[in-house]
């Protein structure tokens, strides 16, 4: 019989997890007991409301992506049935908003498990139902108000000593038995986030090319390259048993916010800051992935590049870097002609600086801006316009020999301590001897490779870059590609802009005199 024919009760079925991962309160058992107590009221489900990973206490139902949906058609559905009252609201605010709308709808609320463990069916019609349903809200606000203040102890109480309090797992990291902290019958207590080898080691790596100077875009292009897939993401999904995405990419943003990371040096973090105990020592809930020097000199790095280097000087012109002074060879920097008897605006010129930055310059080469402007844009697209972008990436060196010693002091200290230990003792430093055992065997086995660069190819030629970009990214690209333009000497009168440029990328040279003006490209 189709569905529009039955008759009874439609009945819309909802259900809520705050987490997906919640297993006592699945979907699965949510549903049944709705498909349950629907049929004992001689209804059917008529449709679901399925909202997972939503909060109860942070989304009101009729903001809910599937729930808000259904009560927007209030036609379509005669009752809403949940399993229980948590699953509806934990607030008397919100359930004050739910039963309004249940009132000004006419429609039931039934619960599956009311108090007691029996079906609850209100009709919001009753001065008596919306009291009793107030009531049960109100309860319901408590238990949620002291779930929250056990879920902030025990949280506070977990970075207190070390232990992981869950959450997304970092990048380089997967949950382990923590290897220290033991309970009464002397079995590991609470987790830690111990190294996953095959992304901790490409975390290692990135800092190396970080440290190296290389760019994020850089780093971005390396990962896509030779590591496809590997995500944050994708990290999560495999550990969690989910599918993992093949598309997934990496972007410099994600390189520099995970690189930024304190739980790259394992450390528990609070309001953004590492916790420390009572003896003043920070606290760590995992494997340090970088040691404190390492990851001081990526910070260090990554700072520098923030606020300086070519290409990101504030407010530096569109051609900083690229325009030189054709008698003494410094840089020419923007200026303005302001506006006089024989000019109604102000002028944008390029001017040698050489007498403001100390030297001496006989001959200092100024030019109008706007027409220079032109002629590098023309000459950089027409000779390196339908080239590829090549990123060059360098590959650091693998040695690990400082870590193999530092790695086989610890395994003969600890292997001295676990002659003398027996009981749990004995198995969590035995637990600690086994990890530190196999990352030795790891990088004895690991062979030492010299440092080398890789061009990795972009798909992308410079023109369509250029046409998509701003000033300052153009400007980057033409130092990138090692563009330089030589302004000669300034012969009062002269019109001819482009007759004293020089213009030259990587190692060809070429005047504006000499360059053709048919705008066709020209092979490198």
């Amino acid at each position: 019989m189709a569905m529009s024919a039955r008759c009874g009760v439609r009945v819309l079925g909802a259900t809520r997890l705050s987490r997906y991962r919640d297993s006592s309160t699945s979907p699965e058992r949510q549903e049944a007991a709705v498909e349950s107590v629907a049929a004992s009221i001689g209804g059917f489900v008529i449709g679901w409301a399925r909202d997972m990973d939503v909060s109860a206490s942070g989304a009101r139902a009729s903001d809910r992506p599937e729930l808000g949906a259904w009560l927007r058609r209030p036609s379509d559905f005669d009752a809403i049935a949940w399993w229980r009252l948590d699953r509806a609201v934990r607030s008397m605010r919100d359930m004050a908003d739910l039963a309004g709308w249940a009132k000004d709808h006419g429609k039931r609320l039934i619960f599956a498990e009311g108090p007691g463990g029996g079906r609850l069916g209100l009709d919001m019609g009753s001065p008596i139902s919306e009291l009793i349903l107030m009531i049960l809200a109100f309860a319901a606000q408590m238990e949620g108000q002291a779930i929250r203040d056990r879920t902030a102890g025990a949280s506070a109480y977990l970075r207190s000593v070390g232990r992981w309090s869950g959450g997304r797992v970092p990048f380089g990291t997967r949950p382990a038995p923590h290897p220290t902290e033991l309970n009464r019958e002397g079995g590991p207590a609470g987790w830690w986030l111990a190294e996953e080898p095959a992304t901790a080691d490409i975390i290692r790596t990135m800092a190396d090319l970080v440290i190296a100077g290389k760019s994020y875009h850089a780093v971005a292009a390396w990962l896509n390259a030779e590591h496809p897939g590997v995500t944050p993401a994708n990290h999560r999904a495999l550990l969690a048993g989910r599918p993992t995405n093949p598309a997934a990419r990496w972007n410099p943003g994600m390189v520099s916010t995970l690189l930024r990371q304190q739980t790259l040096r394992g450390l528990v973090l609070e309001d953004g800051r590492p916790v420390q105990n009572e003896d003043g020592e920070v606290v760590r809930q995992g494997d340090a992935l970088l040691n404190d020097d390492v990851w001081h000199r990526l910070q260090a790095a990554m700072d520098s590049r923030a606020t300086s280097g070519p290409g990101r000087r504030s407010g530096a012109h569109p051609l900083l870097g690229v325009l030189f002074c054709g008698t003494c060879g410094g840089r020419l920097y923007q200026a303005w002609l302001s506006p006089g008897p024989n000019r109604k605006a102000p002028v944008r010129q390029y001017r040698c600086a050489a007498k403001a930055h100390g030297r001496a310059c006989v001959k200092p080469a100024y030019v109008v801006a706007k027409p220079v402007d032109a002629y590098v844009e023309r000459e950089f697209l027409a000779t390196a316009g339908n080239r590829e972008i090549i990123e060059v990436v360098s590959i650091p060196a693998i040695d690990h020999t400082g870590e193999i010693a530092e790695l086989e002091d610890e395994v003969r200290e600890l292997a001295a301590r676990l002659s003398k230990l027996r009981g749990p003792a004995a198995d969590a430093v035995a637990g600690m001897l086994q990890s530190r055992s196999d990352r030795l065997e790891r990088l004895r086995a690991t062979p030492v490779v010299s440092a080398r660069t890789k061009r990795i190819r972009t798909g992308v030629d410079h023109a369509a870059k250029w046409a998509g970009a701003e000033p300052a990214e153009r400007r980057q690209m033409l130092l990138n590609a090692g563009v330089r333009v030589v302004v000669g000497q300034t012969t009062r009168g002269a019109r001819d802009v482009e007759g004293r440029l020089t213009f030259t990328i990587g190692d060809r040279r070429q005047s504006a005199a000499e360059a053709p003006r048919s705008g066709r490209t020209r092979p490198c």
